[in-house]
């Protein structure tokens, strides 16, 4: 054990030591996001971090514009000389409604630094104690209950609960989706008896769970949430793990080098596990998630084929 903890540290002190060597320009992260939002939040706390450990000043350049689609594009587009590299989230969607065309061969995959997962709420006073009885009223008359999508429907939050009712046997595209204006908004119309569910991940919801004015009743994570441990898990009932919500990684356009996606995936591991970037996570609410560019691949190649399944369930997809 301790001969692979010594290997495991030796390279990646080895790879930070590559990254300078091979960066000896400024570098840049697109974050395809406004200011202050979480993508950028959680950007810029790792981004704090990449500096050290690739030894050069880091950028970041903000293009929430088209709801992404530009910070996107201009990930896609960029040199893959390593010196652009950007935010990539679950992108499936865009491609699915015909906002844009973007694919996992567009990208350099590095690495997975956040995770939250969705859950599905009631206001205090819903009839439904827990996630089966909801899932089997909505499966026995879906045109019966509203959701809340917390933002635009077909996105990070609703899409998982979507494809959970999905693989419960529930017929999606009858139930009727609420899109709305962030979750702060939906939650406030759940607590009032305005719509039925809430589509959003634990911490949102936190301030009102604590007041007792809407209930978890499930959230779709393979394990217990830090801070939320009594949330029953939605796999619990589906019978297999769920895991299902937003993620947030670094990208660059295709074509980087090994060489230079090893670097940055190296110094993301550095930062990732640092003291700094990890207490101040936690203390923004953010989920901890760690992927390297394989398993960033892999989770890519899953997102993709999920979306297509759950928005063509949906009847929002444009395209096959």
């Amino acid at each position: 054990m301790l001969k692979y903890i010594a290997a495991a540290v030796f390279a990646v002190a080895a790879g930070s030591v590559a990254a300078e060597a091979t960066f000896d320009r400024p570098l840049t992260i697109v974050v395809p996001a406004g200011a202050g939002g979480g993508g950028d939040t959680t950007t810029r706390l790792l981004a704090r971090e990449l500096e050290g450990a690739l030894g050069q000043p880091i950028t970041i350049v903000n293009q929430g514009q088209g709801g992404g689609v530009v910070g996107l594009t201009t990930m896609k587009n960029a040199a893959p000389d390593g010196l652009t590299v950007g935010l990539l989230f679950p992108y499936a969607g865009y491609r699915m409604t015909g906002q844009a065309d973007f694919e996992g061969s567009d990208f350099s995959p590095i690495a997975v630094f956040n995770g939250d997962s969705s859950a599905l709420l009631v206001g205090a006073s819903s009839p439904f104690e827990d996630l089966k009885s909801a899932l089997d009223a909505i499966k026995a008359d879906p045109a019966a209950f509203t959701v809340h999508c917390s933002g635009g429907c077909g996105s990070v939050w609703d899409v998982p609960v979507a494809g959970m009712m999905l693989d419960y046997g529930i017929d999606v595209a009858s139930v009727v989706w609420v899109p709305g204006q962030g979750a702060a908004s939906g939650l406030t119309e759940l607590a009032s008896g305005g719509v039925d569910f809430q589509t959003a991940s634990l911490p949102e919801a936190s301030a009102l769970i604590s007041a007792g004015a809407v209930r978890p009743l499930a959230v779709l994570s393979p394990d217990p949430v830090p801070g939320f441990e009594d949330v029953p898990l939605a796999g619990d009932v589906i019978g297999a793990p769920l895991d299902g919500g937003t993620w947030r990684a670094l990208g660059g356009p295709a074509g980087m080098s090994p060489e230079h996606v090893a670097a940055w995936e190296a110094a993301a591991q550095e930062a990732y596990e640092s003291e700094r970037f990890q207490t101040s996570m936690k203390e923004a609410g953010f989920g901890l998630r760690w992927l390297d560019s394989a398993g960033l691949t892999d989770l890519m190649a899953r997102h993709e084929a999920d979306t297509q399944r759950i928005m063509q369930a949906l009847g929002y997809a444009k395209t096959n």
